[in-house]
């Protein structure tokens, strides 16, 4: 039995813990290996395995057995591991189709920061080369996302940050050209370095769900744009402020795609508020913040908590 379709198998973690998370367009949930001798059979299962192992490397591999070949593709991450790698089989002979659109990222838990893998920009936002970064904060990714349906999970998980995390789902994003586009994110927790690893691969011919946006969120969004201060939605465990739902105003203008050093004491201050505020109440905090190549700035917050786990962070400048 040969596969029809690329398949799409996760390196997020070292070790021999691979699985199989797509099909062609469709996700499957962490599928081990061995699921592909049901896929393609006893003897070629052997040979796309050694080529997932072999591919690590971040060498592409082909095999050719009889009138068959496997052919593995890396997916490499910015920090030029491989995070992925996409797996055909077929007839020797045969034309191989395109390949899936598929890029990496990881977002290191102590610099809160995203570091974008090749492509990704271009997948995910349309990015014209000129305007590509490898880094970014969490709010200049999560800020383009329309529709978060797993959110509370996939935070809870980076919250952990524990041995065996793991999350998967659905996304739609919104690019620099305004055009939303659907896709599976897979995700793993790596705490020996202290970060969340992850595949994002393009499916758009599941973009079924309408409206694809959130309205709540939406909502959120355009009454913050509205507010005059900046409102940003905090994961409570981690003080996490992963999307600015209205721009913070000048002179903090730059949070939206700088992480500033926040004071330790009024970051201690912003954390036990996140532990300890109940929901619907709310805290007055200063903090004492200072951006790159910049003078401290102080900026006037207010914390409201809420049922979920998240919180709105508003935030000015006194």
């Amino acid at each position: 039995m040969l596969s029809r379709d690329w398949l799409l198998v996760e390196t997020l973690v070292e070790g021999d813990v691979s699985t199989v998370v797509a099909a062609g367009a469709h996700p499957r949930h962490w599928s081990g290996l061995g699921s592909l001798r049901r896929i393609l059979g006893p003897a070629l299962a052997t040979s796309a395995v050694q080529a997932v192992q072999q591919c690590r490397s971040g060498e592409s591999q082909r095999v050719v057995s009889g009138d068959t070949v496997v052919v593995a593709e890396p997916v490499s991450c910015a920090f030029g591991g491989v995070h992925g790698v996409q797996l055909w089989a077929g007839p020797a002979d045969a034309p191989i189709p395109p390949r899936r659109r598929v890029a990496a990222w990881d977002w290191e838990a102590d610099t809160e920061l995203a570091h974008h893998g090749p492509g990704l920009e271009e997948l995910v936002f349309a990015r014209s080369p000129d305007q590509v970064q490898v880094i970014r904060t969490p709010p200049e990714a999560f800020g383009a996302m329309t529709r978060f349906d797993g959110r509370l999970d996939y935070f809870a998980m980076v919250a952990r940050l524990h041995e065996g995390g793991q999350w998967q789902g659905e996304v739609d994003m919104v690019g620099d050209d305004d055009q939303v586009r659907h896709f599976q994110m897979i995700t793993r927790a790596r705490p020996a370095h202290r970060r969340i690893s992850a595949l994002m691969h393009a499916i758009p011919e599941l973009d079924t769900a309408k409206p694809a946006t959130d309205p709540d969120v939406a909502m959120l969004r355009a009454v913050s744009q509205r507010s005059g201060v900046g409102v940003g939605i905090i994961e409570l465990t981690s003080a996490l402020i992963y999307e600015w739902a209205g721009p913070p105003p000048p002179p903090l203008d730059r949070w939206l795609v700088q992480r500033p050093v926040i004071d330790p004491d009024d970051l201690s201050a912003l954390r036990a508020a996140c532990r300890e505020l109940d929901p619907g109440t709310v805290a007055r905090l200063k903090l004492r913040v200072q951006f790159a190549d910049g003078e401290p700035i102080t900026a006037q917050a207010e914390l409201v908590a809420m049922s979920t786990g998240h919180g709105l962070l508003r935030v000015w400048s006194e």
